[in-house]
């Protein structure tokens, strides 16, 4: 299974606009691995896509992505979703466009869930579905779905305790390989639901309390405050301890996090033992 990490960064892109920091200086000197936009993973073998970020144009376009049949939704929030717009761009089979007739548009993969927030939020039922740019399927929690060849289990969970699944990851089995995508808010992930045998993970990083030199990020209250619903980078790596995959690439880092290409390969030494990478925009991936 051929899996590329389009997008390795979060909320807050490397480099920030207007930013003098280090990590923001150096991203802006040197490109690709030090710079970071939005979050997003390439299937090849499903030629499915999970999220699609305000960059993903660029994404796809850098990478020379053929084609993309599925788009695959972890969760409504707009920096994992204010790039659907692409669909319009996937679904036009070119100029002259004499009349519109378009057989086989791509497939937005949500819960009911999450297509529910996408309409009232984004509006996307007249924006995409009317207009014949993307067909919807539903894909909740435990159920699964072919996408060429490859069997996709959604896996759901909550955003906050006592609260119904907002947010989804995607496990892509063939006859090789196992991968699953937890791009983001993995905070109650319930660990024990996933599967022993995962060959590669690719999930969110968790946030930092100092940057590398031990300068604090957040004050105490604010970190109280952040880490009542959002994963900590330890509390990532204790997830990764009780799955245990065979590699595990970490995503979703954030300008935030103070810290570069360089200072994140520093670290990855510390981790051996689990084969726990950083991943950079553009990795290549295979299992």
């Amino acid at each position: 299974m051929d899996v590329t990490l389009l997008g390795s960064g979060g909320n807050f892109p490397i480099p920030m606009p207007t930013c003098d920091c280090r990590v923001c200086i150096e991203a802006r000197q040197k490109g690709l691995p030090y710079s970071r936009v939005g979050n997003a993973t390439f299937v090849h073998d499903a030629t499915a896509l999970v999220d699609a970020p305000e960059s993903i144009w660029r994404m796809l376009n850098r990478e020379e992505i053929p084609d993309v049949e599925y788009i695959f939704v972890s969760h409504h929030h707009s920096d994992h979703v204010r790039g659907l717009r692409v669909v319009q761009a996937l679904c036009r089979e070119g100029f002259p466009m004499n009349e519109w007739e378009k057989t086989d548009p791509p497939t937005i993969v949500v819960s009911e869930n999450t297509y529910e927030l996408l309409r009232r939020a984004h509006g996307i039922i007249a924006d995409y579905e009317d207009w014949g740019f993307a067909e919807f399927e539903f894909l909740d929690d435990g159920e699964t779905m072919d996408c060429n060849g490859v069997e996709v289990t959604c896996h759901g969970w909550e955003m906050e305790p006592d609260s119904e699944n907002l947010i989804f990851g995607f496990q892509f089995d063939d006859d090789d390989a196992t991968t699953l995508v937890t791009p983001d808010e993995t905070k109650f992930l319930d660990t024990d639901r996933l599967p022993s045998d995962l060959d590669l993970w690719i999930r969110e990083c968790g946030l930092f309390r100092t940057d590398s030199d031990g300068n604090p990020i957040f004050g105490d209250d604010l970190w109280e405050a952040e880490t009542e619903l959002e994963i900590t980078f330890e509390e990532t790596v204790e997830q990764v301890r009780d799955v245990h995959p065979e590699r595990t690439v970490l995503t979703e880092i954030d300008e935030l996090f103070q810290r570069s290409y360089d200072d994140f390969c520093e670290l990855e030494t510390e981790y051996d033992e689990l084969n726990l990478q950083f991943g950079w925009d553009g990795m290549e991936l295979s299992v």
